[in-house]
């Protein structure tokens, strides 16, 4: 038997539930279990809130029949969502499906359509929502360590509404089981879901760099490419405070960004975002030894808006504090 309901309803019953949701932990109000509504099944979802804007959601449940849910119109959810199916299949719109021992990436934009849950076979899954900023939170400068896949869904590019779908990996589903049988409560529970939630995440971001380096192997470059590709470089110096995303960058010089990823590091021997960074630090030191404007606003000239961010990203190159050079207590 197929129970098909409307997205809306579904989601109205989840959210029931969720509002009537019992506190997990005693010691963390942000960790709460809300029990799936009778008429779709038996189990649970538990939602963690973590700090740096990650998000939990563990899935234990059993469908009463297999279940369809239309979703409305593509819309964009301000979060990144990491699925790893550790049992089950779930078929999202646009015919994508996960099965156990798989995972996929879902974007910032959602696509319209239906979705699919199997009755009869228990459900169990770990959702990681990690919202735009605390993505930048965790990478810093080096966006383009990120895979192309991602950069377009953080550029809300509705073609790239999923990541393929791949093999959870062993190392991964320890990480991820481990995340499941938790032991710990309160502070020392947050610590430790939120350094295995990275973990996961560092394993996903070496997965797809394996597989990318696998298909994509790199070409000659052709003499119109090093050109756009030094051009690139001068518009990054020349707009080092406000500088353009890798797939605006690329399009300003006529080339795709895979081509300018690979292109830049294979001409300059350095990425571009790791170049930047260079060049921005380098002009940030000038500016402190020449001592004429503020820490802050010698930040603010090199593209940064958070002043910690600024001072941790400078002591890391140069092994003092922004203060310091300022200061004149390290040699020029």
């Amino acid at each position: 038997m197929v129970n098909v309901l409307p997205g809306d309803v579904c989601g109205h019953l989840w959210q029931i539930s969720r509002q009537q949701a019992q506190q997990a932990d005693p010691q963390d109000a942000g960790d709460r279990v809300a029990i799936c509504p009778s008429i779709l099944g038996k189990g649970y979802k538990r939602d963690i809130e973590l700090r740096n804007g990650i998000d939990l959601t563990f899935h234990r449940y059993q469908l009463r029949d297999d279940l369809v849910m239309d979703r409305v119109p593509a819309e964009e959810t301000g979060y990144l969502e990491w699925m790893f199916a550790l049992s089950s299949t779930v078929r999202l719109p646009g015919g994508v499906q996960i099965s156990q021992g798989q995972h996929l990436l879902a974007g910032l934009i959602t696509p319209g359509g239906n979705v699919e849950g199997l009755g009869y076979t228990t459900t169990i899954e770990v959702d990681i929502h990690l919202e735009p900023e605390g993505l930048k939170t965790l990478v810093g400068d080096q966006i383009d360590v990120l895979p192309t896949e991602l950069q377009r869904m953080l550029e809300r590019d509705e073609s790239t509404p999923f990541s393929p779908v791949r093999s959870i990996t062993p190392a991964m589903q320890v990480a991820l089981q481990q995340m499941l049988d938790c032991p710990y409560q309160g502070v020392i529970k947050q610590m430790y879901l939120e350094s295995k939630s990275v973990e996961v995440l560092a394993l996903w971001l070496d997965q797809v760099h394996a597989d990318d380096a696998l298909s994509q192997p790199s070409p000659t470059l052709a003499v119109v490419d090093i050109d756009r590709i030094h051009q690139a470089r001068e518009i990054l110096l020349n707009q080092l405070d406000h500088p353009p995303s890798l797939l605006t960058l690329a399009r300003q010089v006529g080339l795709n960004d895979c081509t300018l990823k690979r292109g830049f590091k294979q001409v300059f021997g350095i990425t571009v975002f790791g170049y930047l960074h260079q060049c921005r630090m380098e002009q940030a030191r000038s500016l402190l030894l020449e001592n004429q404007h503020s820490v802050t606003a010698i930040a603010q000239t090199v593209g940064y808006t958070n002043l910690s961010a600024f001072s941790s990203a400078f002591r890391k190159r140069y092994g003092v504090s922004p203060r310091a050079m300022q200061g004149g207590k390290v040699g020029a």
